[in-house]
């Protein structure tokens, strides 16, 4: 399956990585190659040609928007192999929380994701959605507490590389 296509290459709207790549700590072989005034196709292009595809994909997962990444990280995990039951509440949860997202799904999704565990791609995907900056993350009796803007970047790329080796 190709991960990083042109749907999603034409979804990364920066003119340059510089922001992106300051969400993330790119490996040393990959930092080697990223200039900050590569455009995006240019660096994602760099990285597959050094045979450093998940670099590439963890490019891409902090660049997208919010709602593209994890539309793109369903995408991938969605087409990974077999899944039980509870992963298939995962999908159908942040499915239905990209077509109408809901602080109920948002925190449907916290559930399942506990439920699953982060040894597998669909805890993490259920936690972008989570923290997707939409709602608090944490109690609801505590003040209100956004996560960090690349932390939905960090679950989409953990989602999607484990769910080249699940």
């Amino acid at each position: 399956m190709t991960r990083i296509n042109e749907q999603v290459l034409g979804q990364l709207k920066q003119a340059s990585i510089a922001t992106i790549i300051s969400r993330y700590q790119a490996s040393e072989e990959a930092s080697k190659l990223l200039e900050p005034t590569l455009t995006p196709r240019q660096a994602v292009s760099a990285l597959l040609k050094a045979d450093l595809e998940r670099d590439a994909i963890q490019l891409v997962a902090h660049g997208l928007a919010v709602m593209n990444a994890i539309r793109w990280g369903l995408q991938v995990v969605k087409a990974s192999g077999g899944k039980a039951d509870d992963e298939l509440k995962v999908l159908s949860c942040v499915e239905s929380w990209l077509q109408s997202p809901s602080e109920t799904l948002r925190i449907r999704a916290q559930q399942l994701a506990e439920r699953v565990g982060l040894d597998n791609a669909f805890g993490w995907l259920a936690y972008s959605v989570f923290w997707s900056g939409t709602g608090s993350i944490v109690a609801p009796e505590l003040p209100v507490v956004l996560p960090p803007e690349n932390m939905v970047g960090h679950a989409i790329n953990a989602a999607i590389l484990l769910s080249m080796i699940d």
